[in-house]
């Protein structure tokens, strides 16, 4: 039987079923349900909307929220919005970093770079093609940069999986251009396969971790569904990979060292670091 690794090395991603619990991922619910509650109650007092949805799910309220003042979603994915020590404990998670720690030994990094993505219904914009993570972190491609998805409520085909090419990932980096009214740029030549068989859609529970190489081909299809389709997902390399001025280094860390499972930085330390970036005026 394969081991994780080895269906790593393979493939190029990896799910570990039921990763996480419920408890593990409440913090981060909250943080992002909070940011929901303080946005409505300002349309509200400004008069934008008449309601609140307060009572309204964590997976179907935003969208509510930007349907009653008749507006999209206006990012692809929230950042300073949900900086907080919750964010932080997740990252730095033991369970998130004992399975990285199988795929690229025990010297870890985080690099900075941090989302939580509502992918609203029928969205545009978090509707992505077939791409590679390297294509948009210039000068990466010769080292290996994992990310962590993580799913905030259940991934079925209805509300917009994740789908991969298991093994495109041995190919190197592709030559990518932009396309007019699109907001990634696409492969010049689009990964081939010999059949819909070669394409293996992600649906995925709550708790459920995907690791993922800089390499590997991925798109995110269309939320068919009336909710939201909430995730987060954070990156990591080797303790001191370089990160080529990658417009998140400044908030690169290490987070777990080598015959040691506590982390080596603080949230005090994170924070402080945060502080004196440009990351906190600079996205949403």
């Amino acid at each position: 039987m394969e081991t994780n690794s080895e269906k790593f090395a393979e493939h190029g991603y990896l799910v570990v079923q039921s990763a996480l619990s419920e408890s593990d991922l409440a913090p981060l619910i909250a943080v992002v349900s909070e940011v929901v509650d303080a946005r409505a109650t300002e349309l509200y007092k400004e008069g934008v909307i008449s309601d609140i949805y307060e009572e309204m799910p964590f997976e179907r309220r935003w969208h509510a929220v930007l349907k009653a003042c008749g507006r999209e979603n206006e990012v692809f994915g929230w950042h300073t919005l949900v900086f907080s020590e919750a964010l932080f404990n997740l990252i730095t998670h033991q369970k998130v970093l004992d399975v990285l720690e199988h795929l690229i030994g025990s010297d870890i990094q985080f690099n900075g770079d941090f989302w939580v993505r509502p992918k609203l219904p029928n969205e545009k914009l978090t509707t992505l093609p077939w791409h590679q993570d390297s294509a948009y972190m210039p000068d990466t491609e010769n080292d290996t940069h994992l990310t962590v998805w993580l799913p905030l409520v259940d991934v079925k085909l209805k509300n917009g999986p994740l789908q991969f090419l298991p093994g495109s990932h041995t190919s190197g980096l592709q030559t990518y251009h932009r396309v007019p009214n699109e907001t990634f740029a696409v492969p010049v030549l689009p990964p081939t396969t010999s059949s819909d068989t070669d394409i293996d859609t992600l649906e995925m529970q709550k708790g459920d971790l995907l690791v993922f190489n800089n390499l590997v081909f991925h798109r995110s299809l269309v939320n068919h569904s009336d909710s939201i389709r909430w995730s987060t997902d954070f990156r990591f390399s080797r303790t001191g990979t370089s990160l080529n001025g990658l417009w998140h280094e400044a908030i690169a860390c290490p987070v777990r060292e080598h015959e040691s499972e506590q982390c080596p930085t603080s949230w005090q330390t994170w924070s402080a670091q945060w502080e004196t970036s440009s990351h906190k005026d600079r996205f949403v």
